[in-house]
């Protein structure tokens, strides 16, 4: 496929790949981003998964893709290596301000996932907790009330729902709670809340400065409102079509979409035309 006229193969340092929306379909990952993944690293740069889920998560589909080591996760709040399991990079939400945003999820009526030590916790298991479960191949732990159990400072919030709800109680909560936590859906039925400065971008920073890459010359694809950073932070942004209009907005470039296996189609460009092939 043809690559964008701003878009310089042969000055790619790194890309950064979101998961969900991006190179997983339905919690699936795409068949043709491994082979494009390993056809691009194969030329000397390295693919780096950015996204939302859990550290275990994150790892097994970056293990799955044969992705470069470390994975950002928990849209940014954690760094991690997949082969050693160190923690390199860890922000945490502080327990007040996230006991005060699980009492207005619980206002809400909405279900709340919070997670800390790479585990999730819910108040009682449901068919909320049954989906995020299956979807990260995780066990349920069931604690009853989140707000009396919670008593240390956590990674992240993930509040489920109705997209509609979802969209309402992040426009409730930001006025409230958006100098002390990040706040943004990752999916249409997700909003994710984190440590205030929290974003994919960070962990990008992060992993830029240990791998030794340059920021200017790296590439990064998402698809959602979580992406905003990712996109920003990168010397080339690339939107995935049909993902977060804003976020469309932002990019340099906007790829196929997921149905049309648009970034395995990306990413084998960019490996083809370093390698010379177009």
């Amino acid at each position: 496929m043809p690559l964008p006229a701003g878009l310089d193969p042969d000055a790619i340092d790194g890309v950064f790949v979101d998961l969900d929306g991006t190179v997983v379909h339905h919690a699936e990952l795409l068949s043709t981003a491994i082979d494009a993944v390993a056809a691009l690293q194969a030329t000397g740069v390295p693919v780096v998964v950015a996204t939302g889920r859990m550290f275990i998560s994150a790892c097994r589909f970056a293990n799955l893709l044969g992705a470069a080591d470390p994975v950002i996760c928990f849209q940014g709040a954690l760094v991690g290596s997949r082969s050693t399991g160190e923690i390199i990079h860890h922000e945490r939400l502080d327990a007040e301000t996230a006991r005060e945003i699980i009492a207005a999820a619980n206002a809400a009526g909405e279900h709340i996932n919070v997670f800390t030590h790479d585990a999730f916790y819910v108040a009682e298991e449901n068919e909320q907790s049954q989906k995020y479960a299956a979807s990260a191949r995780v066990p349920i732990n069931a604690v009853g009330d989140l707000v009396e159990w919670l008593d240390q400072p956590i990674t992240k919030l993930v509040i489920s729902g109705e997209p509609d709800r979802m969209d309402a109680l992040r426009d409730e909560l930001l006025p409230i709670f958006g100098e002390r936590a990040f706040i943004a859906k990752s999916l249409p039925f997700y909003l994710e809340v984190a440590a205030p400065g929290v974003h994919k971008g960070v962990g990008c920073q992060v992993v830029a400065d240990l791998l030794g890459l340059r920021q200017e010359r790296c590439v990064t694809i998402g698809d959602g409102e979580n992406d905003f950073e990712l996109i920003d932070w990168a010397g080339f942004g690339i939107a995935v079509g049909g993902g977060h209009p804003e976020l469309i907005r932002r990019a340099d470039w906007v790829a196929p979409s997921i149905e049309d296996d648009g970034v395995p189609r990306v990413l084998q460009a960019i490996a083809e035309a370093r390698a010379g092939q177009r």
